[in-house]
């Protein structure tokens, strides 16, 4: 009589076990297309004079709306999160909290941004008043993106573009000053959204 009872229980015990088998990985991108775009670069503790540093933090969220508006999210949605996330040990597991809560398979977080000036020459002319100089500068952006996925599994893209702007007359080009960052600012913003172009470009991070 031991036998019936134990080939009835066979059925239920292999349902049973078919059912565990089959549950939903938390982090499946089939049910998580959203993707998280995130700050992680602290402006305050640069030692930045106060109007660039007022620069850089537009320049951080100007960069967090280009992400949001130009990476395509198939089967979900760019979220952004308002908050700085300091880069320490903790970030990982703190950015895979995120992903849970908001439905997300992966976030790109932004690292560091800087942008400048850069001398590329500097052409000496002779007359008969003597040597002249002109220096000439690129304005360069060298911004440093994360892309997280789930369990803290994450890769670094360093982005540099640099696009000619200017030439001066200088006394010495190798103390040559460029221009001021701050005063181009509107230039400053077209070059990093060129990067963040960029970046989405080679990195595609929503594949």
């Amino acid at each position: 009589m031991k036998f019936p009872i134990l080939i009835l229980l066979l059925p239920l015990l292999g349902s049973h076990l078919t059912v565990n088998a089959q549950e939903k990985d938390p982090f499946s991108d089939s049910l998580h297309g959203n993707i998280l775009v995130i700050n992680s670069f602290d402006v305050a503790t640069e030692k930045y004079r106060k109007n660039k540093k007022e620069l850089f933090l537009e320049l951080t969220d100007s960069l967090k709306q280009i992400l949001y508006e130009s990476t395509p999210a198939p089967g979900g949605k760019m979220i952004i999160i308002p908050a700085l996330l300091k880069d320490t040990i903790a970030l990982g597991s703190t950015i895979d909290s995120l992903l849970l809560q908001n439905d997300a398979s992966r976030a790109i977080v932004i690292m560091r941004i800087d942008a400048f000036f850069n001398q590329t020459g500097v052409e000496v002319e002779k007359d008969e008043h003597g040597k002249s100089r002109e220096a000439f500068y690129d304005l360069c952006a060298n911004i440093k993106y994360r892309l997280y996925q789930a369990r803290a599994i994450w890769s670094d893209s360093k982005i540099t573009n640099c696009k000619f702007f200017t030439s001066r007359s200088v006394v010495s080009g190798l103390f040559a000053a460029g221009p001021d960052i701050v005063g181009k600012k509107k230039h400053v913003f077209k070059i990093v959204r060129e990067n963040a172009l960029e970046y989405l470009a080679k990195e595609t991070p929503w594949k």
